[in-house]
């Protein structure tokens, strides 16, 4: 059986910088000037909404506004004309009682003021009608105007988290397969979310061998003071000893019936101990499974297992 196998190894030390360090802070600032853009955007864009929303609030609030005092101007004119009917009876009826009684002019001077009392007062009555319609009216377009304001800061702070996730995104550095390497728990299920690959996580102690996913794992011997770790695979019954790794760099293998491969990534590194996490492509488990399951049927005439 066939296995590939990839291992990236960094220096111990940082030395100077080079093309490598000018082609990754290069893409940092390219990077950096994307989510600047990105954020020019959006604030032009917030800028625009708010001034989509002044004006279809004041065009709404002019609507309401007009339909009111057409409807009050309506109701006005109705009452107005109500009540000229019942002053004019009125005012009949007063004038026929002075001519019944040419004497009581006095009372009849009195009625009449009363009459232009009662205009008068119907006539503030109406003023202060329309002045406490139009106050509801703009009462109303407030309430309208602040429940745009609300949805905008909504979508204003959705915005905000996918800047976020971009920029948390960038903060995990990627492997030479273009996956994003966990540098923590937190990571790891960062990733898992994602739901692009299997997540498996591991504590390993030195000499015991542990069998995760469909990996065997086996540590020999770790470097606390250089972050290094040796340990052996055993895939597909094929061992491997893989020496002196560096925490935080990916090493790749596959496993059978999988075209991509899988990764082991040890982000801590402890006397007599590490922990880290194994990457696989999606469904590799259960491909590995089928596999194992059909090799017994492939040899004939094979002897059961006491």
């Amino acid at each position: 059986m066939a296995i590939d196998e990839v291992r990236t190894e960094y220096p111990v030390t940082p030395g100077p910088a080079d093309g490598g360090a000018r082609t990754i802070i290069a893409i940092l600032a390219v990077v950096v000037v994307v989510l600047a853009i990105g954020e020019i955007f959006m604030v032009r864009r917030m800028s625009t909404l708010r001034s989509e929303v002044v004006v279809q609030q004041s065009q709404l609030r002019d609507d309401v506004n007009g339909q009111l005092r057409t409807q009050v101007t309506n109701r006005l004119a109705s009452m107005e004309q109500e009540n000229a009917q019942q002053l004019e009876a009125v005012r009949t009826e007063l004038d026929g009682a002075a001519k019944r009684v040419g004497a009581q002019s006095g009372e009849l001077r009195r009625a009449r003021k009363l009459v232009a009392k009662l205009q008068s007062d119907e006539q503030a009555e109406d003023a202060q009608l329309k002045q406490a319609i139009d106050q509801k009216a703009d009462a109303q377009q407030v309430g309208a105007l602040s429940q745009d304001v609300t949805s905008t800061k909504t979508d204003l702070g959705t915005t905000k988290q996918d800047v976020s996730t971009l920029r948390s995104d960038l903060g995990m550095a990627r492997s030479e397969m273009g996956n994003l390497i966990a540098r923590n728990h937190d990571d790891i299920e960062y990733l898992r979310k994602m739901g692009d690959r299997d997540y498996f996580e591991f504590t390993l102690a030195k000499d015991k061998p542990q069998k995760v996913d469909n990996v065997n794992l086996t540590l020999k011997k770790t470097n606390i003071k250089h972050y290094r770790f040796t340990v052996t695979t055993l895939v597909d019954d094929m061992q491997v000893d893989r020496k002196d790794c560096n925490v935080n760099s990916p090493i790749y293998f596959y496993v059978n019936g999988s075209k991509k491969p899988v990764e082991l990534v040890v982000n801590r590194v402890e006397p007599n101990q590490v922990k880290g996490y194994i990457s696989a492509p999606k469904n590799v488990t259960e491909v590995a499974s089928r596999t194992e399951s059909t090799t017994p049927s492939q040899t004939p005439n094979a002897a059961p297992a006491h």
